[in-house]
């Protein structure tokens, strides 16, 4: 299972700089970067630019969990699996929480919120949180399920955090070249659009999946805590 993880890890690191590196040297036309790292040759080429790229796509994992992550956390009020859990939140079922509390308090002597509260938001985010975090401990050698989306929704992340930096660079270069020359280059402000689609196609399957491990982490803790009659 480790290794499996560990090439999850390598693959969403690779892909998003990788990518990242070829779009600034290549559509972009960065000249310092093309003769610095060989975007095209043999083998031997090849493996330097993946060496280049898993770097640089550690380097946007970490711009995207301090930076992206950060900022799109405090627009959503928190982590999917702390906002879960709080009493008014209505994306579980009453009686799906009724099951999760009891199998909680058994395994934890920790509850849920079973009714309004008056703590402040951020107490009771991360009162929530630290219960989710729990059941993963409690889960993390019993299905590989919540693994899987955790990975993909870090590579997601890694793609939106990408996509937006090269949104960025190409439409300040489409409006560089609109205010010189009157005509920006049509090859760039296609991949601009293109771009812009992907990093918003990135931005709801990271929702997607950030919503299925959170789901999958406490599906798994109830399938193999079920609580106990009365």
């Amino acid at each position: 299972m480790l290794s499996k993880f560990n090439l999850y890890d390598f693959i969403a690191g690779v892909i998003p700089g990788i990518f990242f590196l070829w779009s600034l040297g290549t559509v972009l036309e960065v000249d310092a970067l093309r003769q610095a790292l060989p975007l095209t040759g043999g083998l031997a080429e090849t493996s330097v630019l993946i060496v280049v790229g898993y770097i640089t796509g550690l380097l946007l994992q970490g711009v995207s969990q301090l930076i992206t992550e950060n900022l799109l956390f405090s627009i959503w009020g928190g982590f999917p699996s702390a906002r879960y859990l709080l009493h008014e939140n209505q994306r579980f079922t009453e009686l799906y929480k009724t099951d999760l509390n009891r199998a909680v308090s058994e395994r934890f002597g920790v509850s849920l919120e079973t009714a309004p509260s008056t703590d402040p938001l951020a107490t009771r985010l991360k009162r929530s949180q630290e219960i989710f975090y729990r059941c993963y401990r409690a889960v993390d050698k019993l299905s590989d399920l919540p693994q899987t989306f955790n990975a993909q929704y870090g590579l997601f992340r890694a793609l939106l955090t990408t996509f937006t930096l090269l949104g960025l660079i190409a439409w300040a270069l489409v409006g560089v070249e609109w205010h010189a020359l009157g005509t920006p280059d049509r090859v760039r402000v296609i991949f601009a659009l293109t771009i812009t689609v992907a990093a918003v196609l990135s931005y709801f399957r990271m929702i997607k999946r950030a919503d299925d491990f959170a789901k999958a982490v406490f599906d798994v803790f109830l399938v193999n805590n079920r609580p106990s009659a009365g």
